[in-house]
C-alpha cells in the first residue's frame, strides 16, 4: 500500500512540475525528474542541499553535475515547486512548497545544525496583514528562529 502511495505521490508531483514548465515553454529532463524524486521520497522534516542531491544520484550509479542542480533547484524555486531555506551559514537547503495553509517554519540551533519544524499559525497570519498594508502579494513566508538546543546547552555545563 504504501509503495501505491509513493507512486502516487510521484506522479503528481511529476504532473505539476511538467504542468509548470509547459507553462514557461520548458520541459521535464531527466535530471530535473530525478531531483525531484528524491524530495518526494525525502522524510518529512529534512532539507537537500546541492551536495546531498549530487551525493544520492552519483552514489546509485547516476551523472549530474552540480552546474545541472543548480539550475534545476533554481528554476524549481522559481516556478513556485520548491522552497529555498538558509539554516546554515552561507549554504541553501530546499524543500518541496507547501501551500500557505500548511506552512511551516524552522527551529535552527547555531551549535550542532540541528533543525526542527515547527508550524504557528500566528507567523502566516501576521505576514498575510503586513501584505495587505503594503500592498504586496504574499507568496511564500518563512520563519527561521537562530538558537542553541538543549542538547548542546547540556553539553556545554
Amino acid at each position: 500500500m504504501e509503495s501505491n502511495n509513493l507512486e502516487a505521490s510521484l506522479a503528481d508531483q511529476h504532473d505539476i512540475l511538467r504542468s509548470r514548465l509547459n507553462q514557461e515553454g520548458l520541459r521535464l529532463t531527466g535530471p530535473r525528474k530525478k531531483i525531484l524524486d528524491l524530495f518526494v521520497m525525502t522524510p518529512d522534516g529534512e532539507h537537500l542541499s546541492a551536495e546531498d542531491i549530487h551525493y544520492q544520484v552519483t552514489t546509485k550509479g547516476g551523472k549530474i553535475s552540480y552546474s545541472t542542480i543548480y539550475r534545476a533547484l533554481h528554476m524549481m524555486v522559481d516556478l513556485g515547486i520548491m522552497r529555498e531555506v538558509e539554516l546554515a551559514e552561507e549554504r541553501k537547503y530546499y524543500e518541496l512548497k507547501t501551500s500557505l495553509a500548511k506552512q511551516h517554519h524552522h527551529l535552527v540551533c547555531v551549535q550542532c545544525g540541528e533543525v526542527h519544524e515547527f508550524e504557528d499559525h500566528r507567523v502566516t497570519k501576521a505576514s498575510r496583514q503586513e501584505t495587505l498594508e503594503h500592498g504586496f502579494l504574499l507568496r511564500d513566508c518563512q520563519f527561521t528562529v537562530y538558537g542553541i538546543c538543549q542538547t548542546c546547552q547540556l553539553s556545554a555545563l
